[in-house]
């Protein structure tokens, strides 16, 4: 499991922001770490549904806010830390085949954006280069 990767202060201080904020300092703490995080256990990733009955995967950009939204739901699921380049080359392709979308930094069940992979993919990319 991991452990927090950020002071339970500085979470809050982020799960605060605006949508937008929340999305802009998410792309940057990514391409800064170089990795994002999901919510799940050994089994299985955690993918969540919107009004539009669209399949989504939340994703963070720290263990510690991810375990805020989530921790003690179910029994045995973490924070788990995917490589970004992981993630563009691996996950991106398997979510596509899912025919499902991104949550960014959900909170309260409210995402910050919910963005198609293409758009994640470009706006990765430009993070990942800016970095």
């Amino acid at each position: 499991m991991a452990r927090d990767d950020i002071s339970r202060g500085e979470a809050e201080r982020l799960r605060r922001l605006d949508e937008a904020a929340r999305v802009s300092r998410t792309f940057e703490i990514i391409a800064d770490k170089g990795a994002l995080w999901v919510w799940g256990d050994e089994d299985e990733i955690l993918f969540t549904e919107d009004a539009k009955r669209r399949t989504l995967l939340p994703i963070w950009p720290h263990a510690t806010v991810a375990r805020l939204e989530n921790e003690g739901e179910v029994a045995g699921e973490h924070a788990i830390e995917i490589p970004a380049e992981v993630f563009l080359k691996e996950w991106l392709p398997q979510l596509r085949e899912d025919h499902a979308d991104i949550a960014v930094f959900p909170v309260e069940e409210r995402n910050a954006a919910i963005l198609t992979l293409a758009e994640f993919r470009s706006r990765m990319t430009v993070a990942l280069r800016l970095n």
